[in-house]
């Protein structure tokens, strides 16, 4: 008998025991997010001609990924991403506007109120009460107006500070990656490092596909190439750096906000367009939902309302402007207007009516107090389909708060969609990558049993080496 069988107990020992080692590494991992489950590759020692094999061989580690299913997942996970912000922005912007909820306060009952004041003037032009509530009316109604508004600007602010925040968050997130594949690069392919470098690289990438939809392809020594709209974000060990950049058009007083890649001289490079990931969302909304100077074909609910709001005006002041006041005396109207103004922000009363109620303007002719033929006037003009779309006044925002209703509607059943389509994804992922403890119990026995095996050998041929040796001396 030769030593050989040691040797190779030996090394079946050492094996099962680093096979036992990597199965409980899955099950303490079995709660760790982005941890893929390894598994030992096993394999037989080649002996040398004429010998009988000479025991076993920790090959390399096996990673069980599945890179294709994980960039279909980027893929929904980005669009998830952003149908998720849409929704928020929307319910949002739909608090904003309170229609229908707000019940008296919204612009719909305010604008209704406005008429109704204004059918009581008409009827007795005269009676400074009416005018005055008229006047009341009217402010309440525009005041409304400049609170929506403003409310919509600082929500247009708040998410550009959102968008900005991710893009300082994204920046590290790049040079990490950069850093991994010079680390892993170096690290022996199936080593538990090159794994578990390649775990921090998924999960890396999985907080990046929220914010950004990005593409990614892999070389055979597993460092990771990073692009965003046909532009490489990360390759090797080089990452360019994300810049959040204004630029305000000069002709239309449109300013938006674009995403710019800088490369590490500090040089602009391009800016990128983003469709997709919350940061795509957010910058979508700025530049365009709530933006009153947008000018592409998107739907801008700040220039939607911006407009009716100058049409309105606009109707309102023409009529008026053919009427006289209770003391006007001259044979020209004086031409006054109840509004200046012409967006949410800006729209008030004009400044002689809202210091004398008895300057409004509701008679065709002068010195005539009972006459209310402008107000009838008016209160006519308002309700036929006159505005933009062949639309009434109250026809006209109820259009655009139906949209923007639509829009919701759109955004909910898309987001459910792609949520559903995430958690199949992921679980089909999980089912290829995760750590499953039924079967992770079944190798742990089996490794076992055959660690146990060799340790009984190792005894066997322990006590035939003793047996020879006493038989020798």
């Amino acid at each position: 008998m030769s030593f050989r069988v040691l040797y190779i107990t030996r090394s079946a020992l050492l094996a099962q025991q680093a096979a036992l080692d990597i199965t409980s590494g899955n099950i303490a991992n079995v709660n760790t997010p982005g941890y893929t489950r390894r598994r030992p590759v096993l394999v037989p020692i080649v002996p040398q001609p004429g010998a009988q094999g000479t025991g076993v061989l920790l090959l390399r580690i096996q990673e069980f990924r599945a890179r294709y299913l994980e960039q279909q997942l980027r893929n929904t996970t980005a669009r998830h991403a952003a149908a998720e912000s849409d929704e928020r922005v929307l319910q949002r912007i739909t608090a904003i506007l309170g229609e229908p909820a707000t019940g008296d306060t919204g612009v719909a009952a305010l604008l209704e109120k406005f008429l109704d004041a204004l059918r009581d003037a008409a009827y007795n032009p005269a009676d400074l009460s009416r005018r005055q509530l008229l006047l009341q009316r009217a402010e309440a109604f525009a005041q409304a107006l400049n609170r929506i508004g403003q409310d919509l600007e600082q929500l247009r602010q708040e998410l550009l500070g959102q968008a900005q925040q991710q893009l300082d968050a994204l920046n590290p997130l790049l040079q990490r990656l950069a850093e991994l594949n010079i680390r892993r690069a170096s690290s022996p392919e199936g080593s538990e490092t090159a794994i578990a470098l390649a775990d921090e690289q998924a999960r890396l990438l999985d907080t990046l596909a929220r914010q950004l939809p990005i593409t990614t392809t892999q070389d055979e020594r597993g460092m990771i190439t990073v692009s965003l709209a046909g532009h490489v974000l990360v390759s090797g060990g080089s990452a360019l750096r994300l810049e959040l950049r204004q630029q305000l058009d000069d002709a239309s007083g449109e300013r938006s906000a674009q995403v710019w890649l800088i490369a590490e001289s500090g040089t602009p490079i391009a800016s990128v367009p983003l469709e997709q990931g919350e940061l795509g969302s957010l910058l979508h909304h700025y530049n365009v939902t709530l933006d009153g100077q947008e000018r592409t074909t998107g739907f801008s609910l700040v220039r939607e309302l911006n407009g009716w709001v100058a049409e309105l005006v606009e109707r309102i002041n023409a009529v008026l402007a053919q009427g006289y006041g209770l003391e006007d005396t001259g044979p020209t109207p004086p031409g006054r207007a109840l509004f200046q103004g012409t967006t949410l922000q800006t729209v008030r009363l004009a400044a002689d009516v809202a210091a004398d109620a008895r300057a409004l303007p509701l008679s065709a002719a002068p010195g005539q107090p009972d006459d209310g033929t402008i107000a009838w006037r008016l209160l006519d003009e308002l309700q036929q389909p006159v505005l933009s779309g062949g639309r009434t006044a109250r026809g006209a925002y109820s259009a655009i708060v139906t949209q923007l209703g639509t829009l919701q509607a759109q955004v909910q059943e898309r987001r459910q969609w792609l949520q559903m389509s995430q958690q199949q994804l992921e679980a089909q992922r999980q089912a290829l990558e995760g750590v499953n403890l039924d079967e992770e119990a079944l190798n742990l026995i089996r490794y076992q049993k055959a660690f146990e095996a060799a340790a009984r050998v190792a005894s066997v041929a322990a006590s035939l080496l003793d047996t020879l040796i006493r038989m020798g001396s």
